[in-house]
């Protein structure tokens, strides 16, 4: 049933005439509803039910196949952030372009997928730029939408619309709506505002010191409670085919809490205070009653069921804590310290995978410290060292090379001349320093080694980061990428057997350039990058050498 032998969507009509017609059409057209989907309804978070159609196996798998064809052809709009697969767009990158707006306009399209019915579908896929034929958008068109009553005039009538659950429904409400958002777009632009889509819920933000009038108004001019909008502006919507939840819109001033897509915006993309709170409360609870009371307490009293499918209500309270310190960290950043400190909590609680926990404190300290290295040796190389005194450095032994030079890679323009202090080629280790320092271009800082107890606490699925300058990127930044060791081992680094476990295997977190790099452990170095997959063989672990033979380097005489 799969249809990867198919360069395009064109090509399935072919297929529907041959060697996969009975397939197809057996599952598009042949199997009663009751076997292509099933009805239920959810709650919703804000009340009331919401109905989903989900597509039983078979439906399922055929739409995803086309699906992976469809997105091919879908090229989304800038101003469209929901079901944008592949495009690294998110409710992140929505509420972005509203961040420190004056003003902050929320609106809401109600029942958005059950206004887009069987027409609209195969219409708009028969239309530029898709050209579709009739028989392939009346394809798609049939396996996407299911069959339905909805009140027309008084009276119900039968009709079909997108499935709310089927897994062409998002791509789907995008291409149809993309008339909606080329016209609001413009509208817009033209007063000088920004404008957004993610799914159902469009956002408007302007800087002007009053929101333009076109758009709408309060319905009282001396309180900033309802928004009533302009007659113009929602023709536009009611003209697209799509009507307005009024109950839901609403605009804020800067004085407010401006949310977007359940974000706050006012001075930077951030969560809820609510949520915070929420999750440090859950971490407490855990903390002071165990787990088991915690779980107990959260799943029977403090998490409602609301706007969840069945299948995927969680029943693990350790998964759920951790997905909303990751949410956390998908909106705050991986640097932010609320989110160090909360996942600091949990690492002390959790017998899963533990949250790695960026060195923020020492990203400074690790841009002073960690330099860049260049030799002329085939016709070229790059590779990266770091200060471990004011002018001795830790790097590979492969590194070395005629014309050494390191320097800091924020400034490219100075590179000064380098030369080997001591070597340890069974361990690919070496020592360099500068050979005419300058006081002003020494290191400003300098990585610590980590005792030989810090080190023995490092194994299999501790957190460690690496350091350095990948040679497939032209910046003057440093990168750190978080992995985990995956084991310790043995390994020819020069010919000759290591008489002991002398590498950490990574899972990730290495690329050429980075040689002579450091892992860090909880702030310490544990070992120097010194190997990489490479194309000849992705199956080649990612391998730094033990900072214990880069402490027996820095003791030799």
């Amino acid at each position: 049933m799969s249809l990867k032998p198919f360069a395009n969507l064109r090509q399935i009509a072919f297929a529907l005439r041959r060697n996969y017609r009975r397939r197809f059409i057996y599952i598009a057209y042949g199997l009663a509803p009751g076997a292509r989907y099933k009805e239920f309804t959810i709650p919703k978070k804000s009340g009331g039910t919401r109905r989903i159609c989900a597509p039983r196996i078979a439906l399922l798998e055929l739409q995803r196949d086309i699906l992976r064809l469809l997105e091919r052809d879908y090229r989304p709009r800038a101003h469209v952030h929901g079901f944008v697969g592949g495009h690294k767009r998110s409710i992140v990158s929505n509420a972005r372009q509203h961040v420190g707006k004056r003003w902050v306009l929320n609106i809401d399209l109600e029942d958005y997928f059950e206004t887009i019915h069987f027409g609209r579908v195969r219409g708009r896929l028969m239309a530029p730029p898709y050209n579709y034929p009739n028989e392939i958008a009346q394809f798609i068109a049939h396996i996407a939408c299911f069959q339905t009553e909805k009140e027309v005039d008084g009276s119900l009538r039968t009709t079909h619309v997108l499935m709310p659950g089927g897994a062409l429904s998002p791509i789907l409400a995008n291409i149809v709506s993309d008339k909606l958002d080329a016209e609001l777009a413009r509208f817009c632009r033209r007063l000088g505002c920004t404008y957004t889509r993610y799914a159902d819920d469009i956002t408007i933000s302007s800087n002007r010191r009053t929101f333009p009038a076109p758009t709408g108004r309060f319905a009282n001019p001396d309180s900033y409670g309802e928004f009533i909008l302009s007659d113009s502006f929602q023709q536009i919507i009611e003209d697209n085919g799509f009507k307005i939840n009024h109950a839901k819109t609403r605009l804020l001033g800067h004085a407010f809490q401006q949310e977007v897509t359940g974000l706050v915006v006012n001075e930077k993309v951030n969560v809820t205070r609510r949520f915070i709170r929420d999750v440090r409360a859950m971490l407490h609870d855990w903390e002071f009653n165990g787990y088991e009371a915690a779980s107990a307490r959260h799943f029977n009293e403090k998490r409602p069921d609301r706007g969840r499918l069945p299948d995927q209500e969680a029943t693990n309270f350790e998964w759920v804590v951790r997905g909303k310190i990751e949410f956390i960290r998908q909106v705050k950043g991986s640097t932010d310290q609320v989110y160090r400190r909360l996942a600091a909590r949990f690492n002390e609680l959790c017998s899963g995978k533990p949250f790695s926990i960026p060195l923020v404190e020492d990203r400074d300290v690790l841009n002073a410290a960690v330099w860049y290295l260049e030799n002329d040796k085939d016709n070229g190389s790059v590779g990266t060292c770091f200060a471990v005194e004011e002018n001795l450095f830790v790097t590979c032994a492969h590194c070395l090379g005629p014309n050494l030079r390191i320097f800091p890679r924020q400034n490219p323009t100075f590179p000064m001349e380098a030369e080997e202090v001591a070597r340890d080629d069974l361990n690919d280790l070496a020592l360099i320093q500068l050979r005419n320092p300058l006081p002003a271009f020494k290191p400003a800082a300098t990585l610590q080694m980590a005792s030989t107890a810090e080190a023995s606490a490092l194994g299999i699925r501790s957190a460690v980061q690496t350091a350095g300058y990948p040679s497939n990127l032209d910046s003057t930044s440093l990168t750190i990428r978080d992995t985990e060791v995956i084991g310790f081992s043995r390994q020819t680094l020069d010919g000759t057997p290591a008489p002991s476990d002398n590498v950490i295997a990574l899972l990730s977190g290495t690329y050429e350039g980075m040689s002579g790099g450091p892992v860090l452990f909880s702030g310490k170095v544990v070992g120097v990058i010194v190997r990489g997959p490479n194309d000849e063989d992705r199956t080649i672990p990612f391998l730094a050498v033990r900072s214990e033979f880069v402490d027996a380097l820095l003791a030799t005489p």
